[in-house]
């Protein structure tokens, strides 16, 4: 995909200050006071019995429970659909596509056919090629993006309202009529190859091969997306065009547009670029394989690495977990938060790391919780003994306490508000819709869903990912200051590449 100029649109709105004068009494004036001294006092004192009560610290009111309001929704053609909800007067508007079928339809050996099959889409489309393509965009001020992800294909315009019929004439031609020029497939390819020849270099690249096939194996969710140089040497021609023709289809795809855009607008321009869009997919996502890595500690090789890049990982529930809102209280208090347990402990505490996180990935059928971190070399078996003391002490000594349930609960509802401060940000929440089969109000609901979750709930969440057993490690660092320090832990050693094979 070209990299193009970075396009930003900013209205400023000028406003002027009106100055309010309050008059008291009626038609006649008041008598004014016989004197500036003799009024002074009735001033004080009237000041003084008025104003804020200053003799005690303030109490913090309730947690913000604001919500958007759900989008609207209209079919499209014979079998995709559209989101629509107007968000304010600025004349921008996002739209994404989303197509729900992702890397999990990459054949066996070929990880990343899906991202380089949509890295083509805008590789030349209808009569434009590549570079014309990029210029009419500018043009438009229309800025596109593709990507694949493990559960769909996302499609992002941000453009103007004033040319989104013009957009929308492109976004078909790259969606529907794409070139896959076999000149740019090769280009690409090459390029791509080196990008993931580059990645191995990164320690965080390490991590993520050796931690997905410690998790799924090479069954759903196991792959990078992007694909390793070996799988992405392994893609011909040939199969983007044929992945192209069994994934780029009608069926399920939809239209998520938010801005300041009229909804007859919206539904007349797609109408004409997507209206007699059809056709059913041929692919079916990988079968979950069953977890293999639990008990195993996965070590990369980084010689001279300062630093080492530790997590430990286990399978969780999917996008439709039972426990999804009082695992998302447990974890805002055992990791997710500054404040939480984890960073506390190695980055406060101990002084091993700048900061330490956990956190759940949730896919369509499956995902993962983990615990991560980047810890100075010296430490890295201190930090993993703390990690596994953090699990130990929730689920036994120390389970969430009232004020850490509240403070889990206010944060997040807090801190929502701000995930859909601009029309683009809420566009991709919305496109979560579609990707997880959501119901239309999910994020009306959201606040009040996480509110309702008691301490007993949290800590029962808690309970379900304690288990030391379940747990596989992954550690990507310099093997010769670190793997001597490992003895004892209770993890049996397999050592890596950074492409997640064994060595």
């Amino acid at each position: 995909m070209r990299e193009r100029p970075c396009r930003r649109v900013t209205f400023a709105l000028v406003g002027s200050m009106l100055a309010l004068g309050l008059a008291c009494g009626g038609s006649q004036a008041a008598a004014p006071p016989a004197s500036s001294a003799e009024a002074a006092p009735a001033a004080v004192a009237g000041a003084a019995t008025s104003g804020p009560d200053r003799s005690a610290l303030p109490e913090p009111g309730p947690p913000a429970t604001w919500a958007p309001p759900a989008p609207s929704s209209w079919k499209l053609g014979p079998s995709s659909r559209v989101l629509y909800r107007k968000y304010g007067n600025v004349p921008l508007v996002s739209l994404q596509l989303v197509i729900p079928r992702g890397a999990e339809t990459d054949p066996a050996g070929r990880d990343g056919l899906t991202s380089v099959m949509a890295d083509l889409l805008d590789e030349g489309a209808g009569q434009l090629d590549a570079l014309a393509l990029s210029e009419r965009l500018q043009a438009l001020a229309t800025d596109l993006r593709i990507a694949a992800t493990t559960d769909s294909v996302l499609i992002g315009m941000q453009m103007i309202a004033e040319n989104f019929g013009p957009s929308i004439d492109l976004l078909a031609d790259v969606v529907r009529r794409p070139k896959l020029d076999e000149k740019e497939f090769q280009r690409r390819k090459a390029q791509l190859i080196a990008q993931a020849i580059a990645g191995e270099a990164d320690p965080h690249y390490g991590r993520r091969t050796a931690m997905m096939r410690a998790l799924f194996g090479k069954g759903y969710a196991g792959a990078v997306p992007t694909g390793t140089r070996d799988t992405l040497e392994a893609i011909s021609y040939a199969d983007v065009k044929a992945h192209y023709k069994r994934v780029m289809v009608g069926e399920g795809a939809t239209f998520v547009v938010t801005g300041g855009i009229e909804q007859d607008v919206v539904a007349e321009n797609l109408k004409r670029g997507f209206g007699d869009w059809a056709g059913q997919p041929t692919v079916a996502p990988r079968a979950l394989a069953p977890a293999a890595g639990a008990g195993k500690l996965y070590f990369v090789n980084y010689p001279g690495a300062a630093q080492s890049v530790v997590g430990l990982v286990r399978r969780a529930p999917g996008a439709d977990a039972e426990d999804l809102f009082p695992s998302t209280i447990f974890n805002r208090s055992f990791g997710e938060a500054f404040t939480s347990r984890v960073n506390l402990n190695l980055r406060e505490s101990k002084g091993y790391t700048y900061g330490a996180v956990s956190l759940f990935q949730r896919f369509r059928q499956v995902g993962f919780f983990g615990i991560f971190s980047d810890v100075r070399s010296d430490v890295t078996r201190q930090s993993l003994d703390e990690i596994l003391h953090e699990l130990s002490d929730i689920c036994g000594a120390k389970p969430l306490s009232v004020q850490e349930r509240d403070d889990s609960v206010g944060g997040l509802l807090l801190g929502y508000p701000a995930t859909f401060e601009s029309i683009e940000l809420l566009g991709s929440r919305f496109a979560q819709i579609p990707i997880y089969n959501r119901p239309l109000d999910w994020f009306e609901r959201w606040p009040s869903r996480v509110a309702a979750v008691s301490l007993d709930q949290a800590n029962q969440a808690a309970r379900s990912y304690c288990q030391r057993s379940e747990y596989a490690m992954v550690v990507a660092g310099d093997a010769a200051k670190v793997v001597p320090t490992l003895d004892g832990i209770g993890f049996d050693l397999v050592k890596v590449d950074p492409r997640g094979q064994p060595l």
